[in-house]
C-alpha cells in the first residue's frame, strides 16, 4: 500500500509528534510505501510578518495545495493519512485530495475539529461553548490570551464547519476514545466514519531493573501547569508528609517554584530515555491530574509498559484506558481529599500496586502494542 502522510508539525516537539513517527515507523516496517509532506510552525519564526502567514495560510495556502497536488500525481497513493494541517497547510487541500480519487484517513489528536484551541478548556477550565457552530465564544473568552490569535482560531473553524471541509472530504475519522467519538457525532459527524484506534507505543527494552520492594514512590511525568493539574499534585503531597513524590517536567513558573516544594516532593526536571525508565522502576504508582479533557496521554501507555499502575481523575476518555482497579484508581476530578484516599490506599497496600502494575502490562500487550494497531489500522484503510 502506498500512503501519503501529511502533517503540520508544532513549533516544539510534543506526543504528537511522537505518535506521528510511530505510525511512519510502523508503516514502513511491514513493507508499506509512505511519503510524507510535511511543514512545521516553527517556520513562521523566520518569516517576515510570520503571524500574518499564519492566519490566512490556516484558511487557504494555494502553495499547499499545488504541492499537495503534485504529489498526488507523482506517488500515486493507496491512502492519504492527515495528522495536522495547520497553520501552514490548511483544510484547501482536501477537495484536491477528493478530486484525484484518494480516500483521506485523518487521526484526531485533540478536539480541534470542534473547538477553536483544540482543547475543549481555557483558563475558566473545562469549556465547550464552541460545539456546535458557536465558535464566537473562543473570541469572548479569549482562550488564546490573544485577541488576534483567538479571532483567527475561530474563523477558521467557522470557515471549515460552514464549508463542510472535513464532514465532505474525509473517509474516516481515526479517535482515540469512544468518547471522543461520541463529541464528534454528538456534533453533526457521521457515526459510520468515526472509528476508534487508540494510541500505541512501540515495546522497549530497558536496562533498568529494580525489585517490586524498590518501587516506593509516586511520580507525575508531564508539563507542570495548570491544565495538567500539578498544584492539585501538590496539595495532596502536602497533606501526605510521609509519602515521596518525584515530579519530572518544564514547570510554569508563574504557578509553581521548584526550589519551594513540600520536603517530600523531589523534582527531577525534564527527563527521557534511560531517566524515565529509572522513575518508572521506582514508582508505586504514577499520578496524572490533568484538568482537561485528554485525547490519549502516551504517559498511561509508558507507565503499563512499565508495569505501573495509574491514578487519575474520572474524566472524558480515561476511564477507557485506565480501568478502576485493574490497572489502576479513579479519582473525581479536581477533588483532593478523593485523589489522597487513593494515594495513601496504595501507598498502605504496595502489594495491590504490583498486582495493578501486572494487570496493566498485560492490557498493554494486549491492547496498545505495534501489531494490534497496525491490524486496525489495515482494516479501517482496506476497507475505505
Amino acid at each position: 500500500m502506498r500512503i501519503l502522510i501529511i502533517h503540520n508539525k508544532y513549533g516544539v516537539y510534543s506526543g504528537e509528534e511522537a505518535v506521528v513517527e510511530s505510525h511512519i515507523a510502523v508503516l514502513k516496517k511491514h513493507g508499506h510505501d509512505v511519503c510524507c509532506y510535511t511543514r512545521s510552525s516553527g517556520e513562521l519564526e523566520s518569516m517576515r510578518y510570520g503571524k500574518v502567514v499564519a492566519f490566512f495560510s490556516a484558511f487557504y495556502n494555494p502553495g499547499s495545495a499545488r504541492k499537495i497536488e503534485s504529489l498526488l500525481k507523482e506517488f500515486q497513493p493507496d491512502v492519504v493519512h492527515i495528522h495536522n494541517l495547520y497553520p501552514l497547510i490548511s483544510p484547501a487541500v482536501l477537495p484536491v485530495i477528493r478530486k484525484a480519487g484518494v480516500p483521506v484517513v485523518m487521526t484526531v489528536h485533540n478536539y480541534r475539529l470542534l473547538c477553536p484551541n483544540g482543547l475543549f478548556y481555557n483558563r475558566l477550565g473545562i469549556c465547550e461553548a464552541c460545539a456546535g457552530g458557536k465558535e464566537w465564544y473562543c473570541i469572548r473568552y479569549d482562550c488564546e490570551g490573544s485577541m488576534m490569535k483567538s479571532f483567527g482560531y475561530a474563523m477558521r473553524n467557522v470557515w471549515v464547519r460552514r464549508f463542510g471541509l472535513y464532514t465532505q472530504y474525509v473517509n474516516a475519522f481515526l479517535c482515540l476514545t469512544d468518547f471522543q467519538r461520541g463529541k464528534l457525532i454528538e456534533n453533526g459527524f457521521p457515526s459510520e466514519r468515526c472509528r476508534v484506534l487508540p494510541n500505541f507505543l512501540a515495546s522497549v527494552t530497558s536496562s533498568i531493573h529494580l525489585s517490586d520492594a524498590e518501587r516506593k514512590v509516586f511520580l507525575f511525568l508531564g508539563r507542570l501547569n495548570r491544565q495538567k493539574g500539578v498544584d492539585i499534585l501538590l496539595k495532596a503531597a502536602a497533606m501526605c508528609p510521609d509519602i515521596p513524590f518525584y515530579l519530572a517536567g518544564v514547570p510554569d513558573s508563574s504557578l509553581i517554584d521548584t526550589n519551594v516544594l513540600p520536603s517530600n516532593v523531589r523534582w527531577l526536571g525534564v527527563i527521557s530515555g534511560e531517566e524515565t525508565a529509572r522513575a518508572f522502576g521506582q514508582a508505586l504508582a504514577l499520578v496524572f491530574t490533568s484538568r482537561s479533557y485528554e485525547g490519549f496521554p502516551m504517559v498511561f501507555l509508558e507507565a503499563m509498559q512499565h508495569s505501573v499502575p495509574v491514578i487519575a481523575p474520572r474524566l472524558a476518555g480515561i476511564p477507557e484506558i485506565i480501568r478502576d482497579g485493574y490497572n489502576g484508581w479513579l479519582f473525581t476530578s479536581e477533588d483532593v481529599d478523593d485523589l489522597v484516599k487513593r494515594i495513601k490506599m496504595v501507598h498502605e497496600h504496595p502489594e495491590i500496586a504490583v498486582i495493578c502494575g501486572r494487570n496493566g502490562s498485560q492490557l498493554f500487550e494486549k491492547e496498545y502494542g505495534c501489531d494490534v494497531w497496525y491490524g486496525e489500522y489495515l482494516k479501517i484503510a482496506d476497507g475505505m
